[in-house]
């Protein structure tokens, strides 16, 4: 078993690149699209489209995670790997609480990109994008850090 971890740790580190660097273009679409507002729909699917390379890159994430855990015998009390956990699951809560319904709104105002609904959306989305966006950044720095953070 133990010889599955270096291509554990490959799928984990690639999907740790799709999905962050997924994350990463959203504030690239959001400009394009302010620069084209009549592009603004067709931007926010696209964003949609590339959320889910970034979904599938956190489950795998999970899945891979756990597994080099039970394989490598780390202990899930270990600081960085709970805190980690921790962190996944409020990311987890964040986008299903906030993120999604806000991007939803954002979507169903599109037609009227320069309204000042659609504005309140949009800067809505891009508030919690970007707190969601540190956080798995924070999650990334203790997965390769690994700080003892307390024992």
């Amino acid at each position: 078993m133990l010889a599955l971890l270096p291509y554990l740790k490959w799928i984990h580190i690639l999907s740790a690149i799709a999905a962050l660097g997924a994350n990463f273009t959203y504030p690239i679409w959001q400009r394009l699209a302010a620069r084209e507002p009549a592009s603004t729909r067709f931007t926010l699917h696209g964003i949609e489209a590339v959320e889910k390379l970034a979904n599938t890159g956190y489950a795998l994430l999970l899945i891979t995670g756990i597994a080099m855990l039970l394989i490598g015998g780390i202990p899930w009390t270990t600081p960085w790997v709970l805190s980690g956990l921790v962190l996944f699951v409020i990311v987890g809560a964040i986008a299903g609480i906030l993120y999604v319904p806000a991007q939803r709104k954002q979507i169903a105002l599109a037609d009227q990109p320069t309204s000042p609904e659609y504005k309140a959306a949009e800067e809505r989305t891009s508030r919690i994008g970007i707190l969601v966006i540190l956080l798995v950044v924070l999650i990334e720095f203790l997965m390769t850090i690994k700080p003892a953070l307390w024992g």
